[in-house]
């Protein structure tokens, strides 16, 4: 009884691996210590039946742990997003810094462009980080209650939505520094003086990439958290 109960478990909680894994070790563990424990001894049918009903039922015990696993993936996001803008931050003062001490100045024949698509960068890259900001304190401050589906799938929507906001905003600021990084080459020529700009530009697609992946990954583990609520 006790393995058809983990194998409903398991299934139930089958869109995350590892997730269904350590659940299924867990529960088997609290339930064989259970039927070990029951007054009547034994460890038959009917001991196993007492531990596996007073446990609960697979899919509400399979509800509550991608629940909490979610909560705890949406905060390590909310984090990620905040360290990655900072290492974008970094990697576009790195590069500034550089230009100043190398004294790579920009042609006047393309100055204005520079200034325009400079403009979006600065924009763009405070916008991610005051949405960044705004998405890492809500989902850090918000205590997500497993019992009400509606209430936790609204405010999931909240989240990736300042989660979109700040990434989509994130990677204009990545590919407007990339275009004036360009603007540079005809200046810098491939030379040493233009290896720290490439490498800080590396960075910065490697953060916008690394955050992409990060909300594409918790957006698929939200949609099936959702569709195991509804069911």
């Amino acid at each position: 009884m006790i393995s058809d109960y983990l194998e409903a478990l398991a299934a139930a909680l089958s869109f995350d691996r590892p997730l269904s894994q350590r659940v299924r070790q867990e529960v088997e563990d609290h339930l064989r210590q259970a039927v070990d424990a029951d007054p009547a001894g034994g460890g038959g049918l009917e001991a196993q039946q007492r531990a596996i009903a007073n446990f609960g039922e697979p899919h509400a015990i399979a509800v509550q742990f991608a629940v909490v696993s979610l909560a705890q993936q949406t905060k390590r996001v909310g984090a990620a997003i905040i360290l990655l803008i900072a290492g974008v931050f970094v990697a576009m003062k790195a590069r500034v810094a550089w230009y100043a001490i190398m004294r790579c100045a920009i042609s006047d024949d393309i100055k204005i462009v520079s200034g325009i698509i400079g403009s979006i960068d600065r924009y763009s890259f405070w916008v991610s980080v005051i949405i960044g900001i705004v998405g890492w304190v809500y989902v850090s401050g918000y205590r997500i209650v497993a019992g009400s589906g509606a209430a936790y799938r609204k405010q999931l929507r909240r989240f990736f939505l300042l989660c979109a906001a700040a990434t989509g905003s994130l990677v204009i600021s990545v590919v407007s520094d990339g275009v004036l990084t360009t603007l540079r080459l005809p200046e810098a020529g491939l030379s040493a003086e233009f290896l720290v700009p490439i490498f800080s530009m590396a960075i910065e697609i490697a953060c916008a990439a690394i955050l992409v992946l990060q909300i594409r990954g918790i957006t698929q583990r939200a949609t099936a958290t959702a569709a195991l609520l509804k069911t």
